[in-house]
């Protein structure tokens, strides 16, 4: 398992659907993360990848409220 932890900012690999889109991990699992990007004026869309679909980034300043 990655050092990874909740709140930090990911970037999902281009391969899979949502590539290229940055995203801030909600849990941790054991197969991977779960995350969300932020719609404007509508909230989280969650998603959930494994460990070999995103690469790392850095830990989010601000996290936006549910």
């Amino acid at each position: 398992m990655k050092d990874i932890n909740k709140n930090d900012v990911i970037q999902i690999v281009p391969e899979n659907k949502w590539g290229g889109c940055l995203a801030i991990v909600s849990e941790v699992k054991s197969w991977g993360v779960q995350c969300f990007v932020q719609i404007p004026l509508q909230g989280r869309a969650y998603y959930r990848v494994n460990w070999d679909e995103f690469d790392f980034i850095g830990e989010a300043l601000y996290v936006p409220q549910e």
